[in-house]
């Protein structure tokens, strides 16, 4: 991903895939786990997400 557009795409992307994925999530909502576990997964899986999107943007934002 060297292009500005190719970033933004691979963001948006990323966004919609975490998007759709705590929409599933939601709608088949395991009533084994606790609220906490629930929880940890939506932030986990944020993070991962976020991990991700800042990888695709860390040359770009240190490149002077």
């Amino acid at each position: 991903m060297n292009s500005l557009a190719s970033k933004i795409t691979g963001t948006v992307i990323l966004s919609i895939g975490w998007l759709v994925f705590i929409i599933l999530f939601l709608a088949f909502y395991p009533t084994n786990f606790s609220f906490w576990q629930n929880v940890a997964i939506f932030l986990a899986s944020g993070l991962i997400v976020a991990a991700i999107v800042f990888a695709v943007w860390a040359r770009h934002l240190f490149d002077f």
